[in-house]
């Protein structure tokens, strides 16, 4: 009876859980419990708005220098900001009977926010010619 109950534990002892659907963000490994990630995220996404926000007063001096209104930039950045907090608040819910929301919206606020700076920086600080990008590539 004792092996019958002890090989179940042994067989889940080796599987590992799938993390496919996962993105894994570096950088905070080394959180010792939920808290301490929970915190470590939230740093890791507060440094992404600040690049963000950087890429974003490039782009709307872009905009600007083509004689066209920078208020198209803010609209497009309220719309993506309803977006992320619709998406990742989605999320949070979803996983919601575990501590894991946590970090499944952490890591889904950090992702959409690094993908958005990427996207202001391809959309309005790059050329198609050999011209030097205004700011650098903020995928590096």
């Amino acid at each position: 009876m004792r092996t019958f109950l002890l090989l179940p534990v042994m067989f889940c002892a080796f599987i590992q859980p799938s993390k496919a659907h996962m993105t894994v963000i570096p950088g905070c490994e080394d959180a010792k419990n939920t808290f301490a990630l929970t915190e470590c995220r939230a740093n890791q996404i507060g440094e992404a708005d600040a690049k963000l926000q950087e890429y974003l007063v490039a782009a709307r001096k872009q905009v600007v220098l083509r004689e066209l209104n920078p208020s198209v930039i803010d609209a497009e950045q309220a719309a993506w900001e309803a977006y992320r907090t619709a998406h990742c608040g989605n999320l949070y819910l979803y996983w919601v009977a575990g501590t894991i929301r946590y970090e499944m919206s952490g890591m889904c606020m950090l992702k959409l926010t690094n993908d958005r700076t990427v996207d202001v920086w391809r959309a309005y600080l790059t050329y198609l010619d050999s011209t030097p990008p205004v700011l650098p590539d903020p995928s590096l």
